[in-house]
């Protein structure tokens, strides 16, 4: 049995209001796509990845500039 000493603080916030998606490699915004089973999905046309929706990397979320 695996014992957690300290639990794992979790990169990702726990909604993305306020944040924007851009690619992890490239930085360039990415699209947001319906995917053929139901989900969604952000792509980045110039480098041709992505990922879905519900799991991205925590590269792919940068702060939205504080408007005021």
């Amino acid at each position: 049995m695996k014992r957690v000493f300290r639990p794992q603080a979790d990169p990702l916030p726990a909604s993305g209001r306020g944040y924007r998606h851009v690619c992890p490699h490239c930085a360039q915004p990415l699209t947001l796509h319906d995917l053929r089973d139901g989900d969604q999905g952000y792509w980045c046309h110039p480098c041709g990845c992505g990922h879905r929706a519900g799991d991205p990397p925590a590269q792919a979320l940068q702060p939205l500039p504080q408007a005021g």
